[in-house]
């Protein structure tokens, strides 16, 4: 389960290439924010496409201050997440994602019905990109429409939130990454799931940047991190004493 942060996220980037290059068996990848981009850039097979796009994103690629000229389907608030909407069209594959091996799902908010709405990718089916922006607009970004309903950044219900729905779908383990635990939600679920033995929770063991302030020198120094961070943790849990593979393990933004 991989959880959100803004510009924070390239953190879990680091997590998923210790994953990928030490062949850790995983079933599935659920997010949320920016964990839902990372995630379905790990479904897609393109892992080193996106961590080299977080090593080059800089502010201008995320947003603007002029809330007038953007997509049809995008209502902005305070800033324009249109490049972002632009930057997520370039990279996301709908057809990979359907056809991945991987489960795929992520968390949104349903601001016209005022509720949190987690959807997995065969129901995201012909609105993928946008459902994959929705869960990763930042709240000052305003909302995007799907189907007459607006939706924004599924991090204002919980960045945590997912990790539980994995443990519910039935999976021997969650591994969980958290680079932000910010809202009572979060904190609450956390404890929550500190308590539960199927579940390694992996987050920052250092400092990390304000969700819009994104920067490639920021992007390098999280991956590298979080790379690490994921060597500590899953070194004990999967290689000693001894390398095994483990049946549904998901990931979740």
């Amino acid at each position: 389960m991989l959880g959100g942060g803004g510009a924070a996220g390239a953190y879990e980037i680091g997590v998923l290439k210790y994953i990928e290059e030490n062949s850790i068996k995983i079933d599935g990848v659920f997010g949320v924010s920016a964990g839902a981009l990372n995630g379905a850039g790990f479904v897609m097979g393109k892992l080193n496409e996106v961590e080299e796009l977080w090593k080059s994103i800089d502010d201008k690629d995320v947003y603007d201050l002029n809330t007038k000229d953007h997509q049809d389907k995008l209502n902005p608030f305070i800033l324009d997440p249109s490049p972002l909407y632009e930057f997520l069209k370039n990279i996301i594959s709908e057809e990979l994602i359907l056809n991945s091996n991987y489960d795929f799902g992520i968390l949104t908010f349903n601001i016209t019905d005022f509720k949190p709405l987690f959807i997995k990718k065969e129901e995201m089916k012909g609105k993928m990109l946008d459902y994959i922006f929705a869960s990763a607009s930042y709240p000052l970004f305003g909302t995007i429409e799907i189907e007459g309903k607006k939706y924004t950044d599924g991090g204002v219900f919980s960045n945590t939130y997912p990790a539980l729905l994995a443990d519910r779908y039935g999976y021997d383990k969650v591994i969980a990454v958290f680079p932000v635990i910010d809202l009572p939600t979060d904190w609450v679920i956390y404890s929550i799931l500190k308590t539960k033995k199927n579940i390694i929770i992996i987050r920052p063991s250092d400092s990390v940047p304000f969700p819009l302030n994104f920067s490639p020198s920021y992007s390098e120094k999280l991956i590298e991190m979080g790379y690490n961070d994921a060597k500590n943790k899953l070194k004990i849990q999967y290689f000693e004493p001894k390398n095994e593979t483990i049946k549904k393990t998901p990931l979740e933004e």
